[in-house]
């Protein structure tokens, strides 16, 4: 498998367990202190990623302010994680609620690399296959604290017609 099926299947599980991850911890924290806290830890891996692997023209117009200005962001992210966590044992927040920011900057760069090298059809075909792959096994085995609907002959033939659908539009391309 090329690296473009496997950053997009990859993108597609993430895009999956995007949905449950964050919905447990709205659940704890309200919309707003979810949605600060995923997209704190998304700028936070950001940065990371950018300091430690962007390299040429990007790299070198990082001047002083930018950097300054990374540097605020990364500090206001581990102030509201530090909150978020500190309110984690009270409030009974599970660790894998915090993943959604994360997971986030990841499914970013998955559909890049996968848009590069596929396509934007065959990328986004291969994208939403495996999401919804990775989605009937959440709800088959109820994870991420989602009840249990189970895979039925029904759904599992939907899943096949997508398979075949994004292996024709992936050969073509």
């Amino acid at each position: 498998m090329n690296l473009g099926l496997w950053a997009a299947a990859t993108t597609g599980v993430l895009i999956a367990i995007i949905g449950p991850v964050n919905a447990a911890l709205q659940a704890r924290l309200g919309t707003w202190g979810m949605v600060a806290v995923v997209h704190l830890l998304g700028l936070a891996v950001g940065v990371v990623g950018l300091l430690l692997f962007e390299r040429g023209p990007a790299a070198a117009r990082a001047d002083g302010t930018l950097r300054f200005l990374l540097l605020a962001g990364v500090v206001l992210a581990l102030a509201v994680l530090a909150w978020a966590f500190r309110a984690a044992p009270d409030e009974g927040i599970p660790a894998f609620a915090f993943l959604g920011g994360i997971l986030g900057a990841l499914v970013v760069v998955g559909t890049i690399v996968a848009i590069q090298h596929l396509g934007v059809l065959a990328a986004l075909v291969a994208i939403v296959s495996s999401q919804l792959i990775a989605a009937a096994l959440i709800d088959q085995f109820g994870l991420f604290e989602l009840p249990m609907i189970a895979l039925t002959p029904t759904r599992a033939l939907g899943l096949l017609l997508v398979l075949a659908g994004v292996f024709m539009v992936a050969r073509e391309g």
